[in-house]
């Protein structure tokens, strides 16, 4: 068994890797599940909504008030409060363990590290992306126009008491931190911070970068370096549908290449 955990950081590019993840052969998720959040992205956001959900949960209940978006959330905090759910995330893995299976949340960092005991020879794929590139898309997403949408799709996820711890802790954040999802300084000072966290969990583990201008530029390699890391052996129409996923029209803000 192999256990494939995408780490990344929200809007870096992570729904276009995991779709080509499972257009190899890996089960990211059910097809119901990895379809959910088009208001995001136009083919789905590519997450198990089991781990989505959950995470959702251990976030709003350790404070933090933009869910990881734009805050980096309390350890400590997440620490005290997980042993509440150890038997659910066994469940959850129990429920969707494979022989060859994963997930991605942009989320994972921050909650991984409580429960990966669990995890069945776990390899972790580390995707990168340029910092300034991740920002602008934030902002993208984060204009008044969309907030209807993404707020609709978190709240689908909590019960009535999350839901009210969400709304205290975010109350109070848009208090102290005015206009937060418009500011570039927070985004890049989270996505930084987020990079670094990742980078040390996995210094000891079993894992791969990716980087998603190497994605849109080279997918041939970028499939080719995944397989042997990951020592399958897909199809060439899984070949194909892997890199046929790639939508240049959808991907936003890459950097222009030099002259």
């Amino acid at each position: 068994m192999k256990t494939v955990v995408v780490l990344c950081l929200p809007r870096s590019g992570s729904s276009l890797l995991t779709g080509m993840l499972h257009r190899l052969g890996i089960r990211m998720g059910s097809n119901k599940d990895l379809l959910g959040g088009k208001h995001a992205n136009k083919y789905g956001a590519y997450e198990n909504q089991d781990f989505y959900k959950l995470n959702i949960r251990v976030l709003a209940l350790a404070g933090s008030p933009t869910l990881a978006w734009a805050d980096i959330p309390d350890t400590e905090k997440i620490k005290k409060i997980f042993h509440k759910f150890e038997s659910k995330i066994q469940q959850i893995i129990h429920k969707h363990e494979r022989e060859l299976w994963g997930w991605k949340d942009p989320n994972n960092i921050y909650i991984l590290p409580y429960f990966e005991k669990y995890l069945v020879n776990p390899h972790y794929i580390v995707l990168k992306r340029d910092i300034g590139s991740i920002v602008k898309s934030h902002l993208k997403l984060s204009k008044f126009s969309n907030w209807n949408d993404v707020i609709s799709y978190y709240l689908g996820y909590m019960n009535i008491k999350t839901i009210l711890y969400f709304a205290w802790y975010i109350f109070k954040y848009f208090i102290s931190k005015i206009n937060v999802f418009n500011n570039e300084d927070i985004y890049r000072e989270v996505t930084i911070k987020g990079f670094a966290k990742i980078e040390e969990f996995v210094k000891d583990k079993k894992h791969m970068e990716v980087n998603f201008t190497d994605i849109i530029s080279n997918p041939t390699q970028v499939i080719h370096e995944i397989v042997e890391f990951l020592d399958i052996n897909p199809s060439d129409q899984q070949y194909k549908n892997a890199k046929a996923f790639i939508d240049r029209d959808e991907v936003h803000f890459r950097k222009k290449p030099k002259k």
